[in-house]
């Protein structure tokens, strides 16, 4: 069969190339129509030969995939103004989405059995009746399985710190601007809000191990809320632990619900460990420059050094305590430049164990939690490079269709 295919295309392949320079050439009228009536039926007998050995169609069947279980190495990418795209990145490839609007955001149960989404939006999509919602979605269909309508949230931008989940699981937190500061408290296996708490001056979420959380303060302090059944919240305040007016911390610092250990970097390079809690224990201060052998950086406008920099800007691998911070070289207040570097600390040596050098600057940074852990470096603008932990060396890229800076990884 395959010997007589290959005879027949042949001889038809020649008679359209004769017949065709025939045509091509100077011959009379009435010859040429007569080649090309010819050629025309040389032409259909050609297709005609694919379309009886083509095999015939099989109709389609639709159906819906259901993912497998979160993977250690998938990774929540924002993908603005369409919402965060899940990413496999052992492979490079788009596994799912997760529908979202340019100011809600995402987290992911401990059991990873869950997502939670805080989202607003209007019935008039712009106008019309603002509705505010913590909807809970199955993270193996992507189905809504529940929405609890909750008080007027902040809006602001993606940020991991608006929504945060207790260490059980059991509890979300969603911080609220409206346009005074307060936290609302959700059983989420319920779907009930079971309480809410004015937090005058202070901002966010830092989770604790269990029993409550912490909100960071415009006057360098922590705001601390103990939750009890049937009571009502104990709230205290620390004393300032940093420079609020000259060296900032950011808000994208780190912590950790399973063991309420927190990690704040300041906008020069300060490391500030805290333990949350009723009474957080504040420890003992340190530098990112000295960790690396070089001078602290100071708040001069004019005073070059590595600095820390991005929007997520840190990220750390909690059972080998290795600490991962985004630097790039400039001056005072450069706080939302990309990093060039991604620099990587023992946080019980509080030394630098390597430098990794990043292809594209980016503006956020994630870790995966497993024994052969992951970078993950965005760059804000599409790109996601995925890199060795604990070699720097880049494995791939990925281009996503959507700007942001924000990840989420599973065990974060």
């Amino acid at each position: 069969m395959k010997k007589e295919s290959t005879s027949f295309l042949k001889k038809r392949s020649k008679k359209l190339l004769t017949v065709g320079a025939h045509l091509a050439g100077n011959v009379r009228p009435k010859s040429k129509s007569f080649l090309l009536l010819f050629f025309k039926k040389e032409v259909l007998s050609f297709f005609c030969f694919f379309c009886v050995a083509a095999a015939p169609l099989s109709p389609e069947t639709s159906d819906v995939a259901k993912l497998a279980p979160l993977a250690a190495h998938w990774v929540f990418v924002e993908t603005a103004p369409s919402g965060f795209t899940l990413v496999d990145a052992d492979h490079g490839k788009i596994l799912a989405a997760v529908p979202m609007e340019f100011a809600d955001n995402l987290a992911i149960a401990p059991d990873r059995k869950h997502i939670y989404v805080a989202e607003t939006m209007w019935t008039e999509r712009t106008r019309g009746v603002r509705q505010d919602l913590l909807t809970t979605y199955d993270a193996g269909t992507l189905d809504i399985l529940h929405e609890t309508k909750i008080p007027p949230r902040a809006l602001a931008v993606f940020k991991a710190q608006d929504l945060a989940l207790s260490a059980s699981g059991r509890t979300a937190f969603v911080f609220n601007l409206a346009p005074a500061t307060s936290v609302t408290v959700v059983d989420v296996a319920s779907g009930a809000v079971t309480g809410h708490i004015d937090t005058p001056g202070c901002a966010l979420v830092y989770p604790w191990k269990d029993g409550g959380f912490s909100s960071l303060c415009g006057n360098g302090t922590l705001l601390n809320v103990a939750l009890a059944a049937h009571a009502a919240p104990v709230v205290t305040h620390t004393k300032p632990f940093f420079a609020a007016a000259t060296d900032p911390v950011f808000e994208a610092s780190l912590v950790d619900p399973a063991t309420a250990q927190a990690v704040f970097i300041s906008f020069t390079g300060k490391v500030i460990p805290v333990v949350l809690g009723p009474q957080p224990q504040i420890g003992a201060t340190w530098s990112l420059q000295e960790a690396a052998g070089q001078k602290a950086a100071g708040t001069g406008v004019q005073e070059l050094a590595w600095r820390p920099g991005g929007y997520q800007v840190a990220s750390w691998h909690k059972a080998s305590g290795r600490l991962f911070v985004l630097m790039h070289p400039g001056t005072f207040w450069t706080q939302k430049e990309p990093g060039t570097e991604v620099w990587v600390f023992s946080m019980a040596t509080k030394k630098l164990i390597r430098r990794i050098p990043l292809k594209v600057p980016a503006k956020g940074i994630a870790v995966s939690q497993d024994a052969a852990p992951l970078l993950y470096a965005a760059s804000g603008d599409g790109d996601l490079a995925v890199i060795k932990a604990d070699t720097g060396e880049e494995l791939r890229s990925v281009s996503l269709a959507g700007r942001g800076p924000l990840l989420i990884a599973p065990g974060l």
